[in-house]
C-alpha cells in the first residue's frame, strides 16, 4: 500500500497519478542503492554496516522534519523554522539530560509539547495575523534560533545520559536489529498517513491546498485547520531535536540552522512527490527521499566533495523536483 495522499477525485485521472507517484518511490529507492553501491565500489568503508547504520539513523531526523513539511507545503505553506525548533528541542533536552538527569519518558512529552506551543505560534501568525507562511516562520526561525543560544549561554552537549543514549542507539525489540528512532519514524509515518487519509482533518489539509478559498465556502475551517497543521509541524521538528542529540549524543546552539534542516526537509519532501503548489501530498516518497538525500550527503563526505557544494546540491535538487512536480501538474 502507498502511503500517498492525492486529490483527484476522476477513477482514470486517480489510477494514473498513482501510477506517477508509484514510479517516483521506485526511481528514488533505485537512485539510492545505485548510489550505495556505485559508492561502495570506489570506497568500500561506504558500505559497512557501521556506516550503513549511520545514514539510516540520519535518515530518520530527516524523515520526521521531512513529514511535517509535508503537512505545511499541502496546504500551500512553508515552514522554514523546523530547523530552528530541532536545534532548540536539541539543546534544551541536551542539557536537561546532563543537568537534571531527566529520563527520556519525562523529555518526550515535554519535548512534543514545546514543539507545539511553537508551531502553534507559526499558526497563529499565518491563520489569523494573515502573514505570508515563508515571511511568518522565517521570522520565527530567527527567533527560536536566538533563543536557543540565550539557553544555551555558549554550552553545548557533547553527552547525554545514559537513558538518552539508549533511546538514540539501542534497539527496542530484543532480537530485531532495528534503532528505536527507525521504529518510531515508522509509527509516525503510519500515523500520518492514518490522518491525512482516514480522517476528517487530512481531507480538509487537501481541500484548502487545492483551493482555500472553495473550501472556506463549504464550511470548512481554514483557521483551525492551518493552527493544526502547523501545531503538528512544530511538534516533529522538536522530535526529532530529541532523537538527534539522542542518538549523536552531541548539541550546539547551530544544530539544525546550521545543516540547513529547513531546506533539506522540502527538498525530502518535494523529492517525494508532494506538490509545491499545495493538495497533494506523498508521504512514502517523503520517506524514502529522507533516505536518499541522507546517501547522497554521506556520499559526498566519502569522496571528499568540499562541503560548500552541499547547499548547492541541495538547490539543484528542489529546482528539479518542483520542475517535474509542475509538469505533473500540468499532466494531471
Amino acid at each position: 500500500m502507498s502511503t500517498t495522499i492525492a486529490a483527484t477525485p476522476e477513477p482514470n485521472q486517480r489510477a494514473k497519478s498513482r501510477q506517477r507517484r508509484e514510479l517516483r518511490e521506485v526511481t528514488l529507492l533505485v537512485a539510492t542503492f545505485v548510489v550505495i553501491f556505485g559508492v561502495g565500489l570506489l570506497r568500500p568503508s561506504f558500505m559497512s554496516f557501521s556506516n550503513l547504520e549511520f545514514m539510516v539513523l540520519s535518515s530518520v531526523v530527516l524523515g520526521l522534519v521531512g513529514i511535517s513539511q509535508t503537512f505545511v507545503i499541502m496546504t500551500r505553506g512553508i515552514d522554514l523554522s523546523v530547523s530552528a525548533v530541532l536545534g532548540l528541542s536539541a539543546m534544551v533536552f541536551g542539557l536537561l539530560s546532563t543537568t537534571s538527569n531527566m529520563p527520556v519518558w519525562q523529555a518526550l512529552p515535554l519535548c512534543m509539547v514545546m514543539g507545539a506551543v511553537l508551531g502553534c505560534f507559526n499558526g497563529v501568525l499565518v491563520a489569523w495575523a494573515k502573514i505570508p507562511p515563508i515571511i511568518a516562520t522565517l521570522g520565527t526561525y530567527s527567533l527560536y534560533g536566538g533563543l536557543t543560544f540565550i539557553y544555551s549561554n555558549g554550552l553545548q552537549v557533547d553527552q547525554v545520559s545514559q537513558d538518552f543514549a539508549n533511546f538514540g542507539n539501542a534497539n527496542l525489540v530484543p532480537g530485531l536489529p532495528v534503532p528505536t528512532p527507525v521504529i518510531a519514524l515508522l509509527i509516525v509515518s503510519i500515523l500520518a498517513w492514518f490522518v491525512l487519509n482516514h480522517m476528517k482533518f487530512g481531507r480538509t489539509i487537501l481541500a484548502i491546498g487545492n483551493n482555500a478559498s472553495a473550501a472556506y465556502n463549504a464550511g470548512i475551517s481554514v483557521r483551525r485547520t492551518l493552527l493544526g497543521v502547523y501545531t503538528i509541524s512544530g511538534a516533529l521538528a522538536a522530535f526529532s531535536g530529541l532523537i538527534f542529540v539522542a542518538y549523536t549524543g552531541s548539541a550546539t546552539a547551530t544544530t539544525g540552522t546550521g545543516d540547513h534542516v529547513e531546506l533539506q526537509s522540502i527538498a525530502v519532501a518535494l523529492i517525494g512527490g508532494t506538490a509545491i503548489a499545495g493538495g497533494r501530498g506523498n508521504l512514502a516518497g517523503t520517506v524514502i527521499g529522507s533516505v536518499f538525500l541522507s546517501v547522497v550527503i554521506t556520499a559526498l563526505v566519502f569522496l571528499q566533495v568540499p562541503a560548500i557544494w552541499y547547499s548547492a546540491g541541495e538547490g539543484a535538487m528542489i529546482l528539479i523536483a518542483v520542475t517535474l512536480g509542475a509538469r505533473h501538474g500540468a499532466k494531471s
